[in-house]
């Protein structure tokens, strides 16, 4: 299995861990991306990095309710009908050029989307993924867009993978330029020197 499946896949099962932990969200998009994953949401109020833990808690018990990824194609019209409550996915319909649109329904979770997914949530690994940080996205990219909450994650095929992905996050932390010059003393701050 392709690991870009297991990212895309792990995208979705966050969407339905957020929806059922904050009732009222609105989505956006949620793409497999080097090393994991993200997902942007339009949440009724805001999230912090304590709130991660949670939600990847309930990503986990979904992951072992056995979820089926449930693939069904649809024309604009019925797809624009379901969803009639979110704004983001109903603007990403409208821009379609097809008349058909494909949705994935994982759980009470339905996402406007081309696939590809895992059958079912028992393919994705429990011990391989960690949802590592919050940051803001404009809606398409635009400042003139509202402000979405994007979650990310990194996810792999292995808890080792994992595991030496963190591991080398670390090392080239240790290695950062501005740490070792402050470290090493080769070059410091001033208290009334202007910058």
């Amino acid at each position: 299995m392709k690991i870009e499946t297991i990212r895309h896949s792990l995208a979705h099962i966050m969407a339905l861990a957020v929806q059922e932990l904050y009732p009222g969200v609105k989505f956006g998009i949620g793409p497999a991306i080097e090393n994991g994953f993200y997902y942007d949401f339009d949440l009724p109020g805001s999230l912090a990095p304590e709130d991660l833990p949670k939600i990847e808690k309930k990503m986990k018990e979904l992951i072992k309710q056995d979820i089926k990824f449930e693939k069904k194609i649809t024309s604009k019209a019925e797809a624009k009908k379901s969803f009639k409550q979110q704004p983001y996915k109903s603007e990403l319909i409208e821009d379609l050029p097809n008349k058909t649109v494909s949705l994935y329904q994982s759980g009470k979770f339905t996402d406007l989307c081309k696939g590809s997914h895992v059958k079912t949530t028992k393919e994705l690994p429990l011990d391989s993924f960690k949802l590592t940080k919050i940051a803001g996205a404009y809606w398409r990219g635009s400042e003139k867009n509202p402000m979405l909450t994007r979650i990310y994650g990194v996810a792999f095929k292995s808890k080792k993978e994992l595991d030496n992905y963190f591991k080398m996050m670390k090392e080239a932390e240790e290695r950062d330029h501005r740490k070792l010059g402050k470290k090493l003393e080769l070059f410091f701050f001033h208290q009334t020197a202007q910058s």
